[in-house]
């Protein structure tokens, strides 16, 4: 089965090469890789031209987001399966085989997803990221996300019902694809393996906690109020709702952005008490000058 990878790439020329070569080496006989360059600056696209003879597609365009480079990308291509590996990450040896494998032994599954390990900026393991048992209604209702990205694929005939990525997501767009899916079948998880996660200072998990914020707020008012999210799931839906503002606000309160932390507790506290954290909406009623000097001597004490 062909198998059809993106890597969108904006600005991270320091790990782009390693995941290039990641997917190059993989010893799956009919691979086809696209690199969708967003408009980098800092060299990315003069790196994937060094390997322009060895991939499907190199795209370059104007910076049109991450999600709509992946989507761009998709669109070159015309595989039964897909992937998308982030320019920051990497697919462990045999990684591609061993997914393509595990859908061609169950024709009812339609996605199949394993586990990871973190690395850090110089490439070194960090740790080991496992994945969560496939659980959709448990996934809305806590609002989290129990597939790890990198080391997920998915047949192209769901993709066509359940995609394309929303354009307007930042965080949470492969999430939601992962929900619509569950709709379409099958979904198997695997306890192996199959790519290593980056975090570095300017990665979204690590760095960008105001984006995501603002993104577990889209995800919970546009998306699990809409009918696309599948019809079995909305049941959970207002208790994702409740948690995806706890989440939101404990990440804007951790950033001293009260004002829109305490707009999102306060929130969630009126969609669903039992979803809430009132202790957390209390807190945020306090001036920045006091949250401040508690955290101040809060980390005096761990580090005492």
């Amino acid at each position: 089965m062909k198998v059809s990878i993106v890597t969108p790439s904006y600005n991270q020329a320091q790990f782009l090469e390693e995941t290039i070569v990641s997917v190059l080496d993989q010893d799956h006989p009919a691979l086809e890789y696209v690199v969708v360059d967003d408009g980098s600056s800092d060299g990315s696209l003069e790196i994937a031209r060094r390997y322009e003879s060895r991939l499907h597609e190199l795209i370059a365009q104007r910076n049109a987001g991450q999600v709509a480079a992946i989507n761009r990308g998709f669109r070159h291509t015309d595989g039964e399966l897909m992937a998308y590996l982030n320019s920051d990450d990497t697919f462990l040896p045999g990684a591609v085989s061993e997914m393509v494998a595990a859908l061609e032994a169950d024709p009812s599954l339609v996605m199949v997803y394993g586990d990871a390990i973190y690395t850090d900026a110089e490439s070194r393991q960090t740790g080991y990221l496992a994945s969560r048992v496939w659980d959709p209604p448990l996934m809305v209702r806590n609002c989290d996300n129990h597939v790890v990205q990198p080391s997920s694929m998915w047949r192209r005939s769901a993709w066509e019902q359940a995609g394309p990525f929303d354009e307007r997501g930042y965080y949470f767009f492969d999430f939601e694809l992962y929900l619509r899916l569950s709709a379409l079948g099958p979904v198997k998880r695997i306890e192996r393996p199959w790519s290593t996660y980056r975090e570095h200072p300017a990665s979204k998990t690590v760095g960008d906690q105001v984006g995501k914020a603002r993104d577990y707020l889209r995800f919970a008012d546009s998306f699990l109020t809409s009918d696309r999210l599948p019809a079995e799931l909305r049941p959970y839906a207002r208790e994702g709702r409740a948690r995806a503002r706890v989440a939101a606000g404990n990440n804007l309160y951790g950033q001293l952005e009260l004002g829109l932390a305490r707009r999102c507790l306060w929130g969630a506290l009126l969609i669903d008490p039992r979803a809430a954290s009132p202790s957390l909406a209390f807190k945020s009623l306090l001036p920045k000058t006091v949250v401040r000097r508690l955290r101040a001597r809060r980390n005096a004490a761990r580090r005492g």
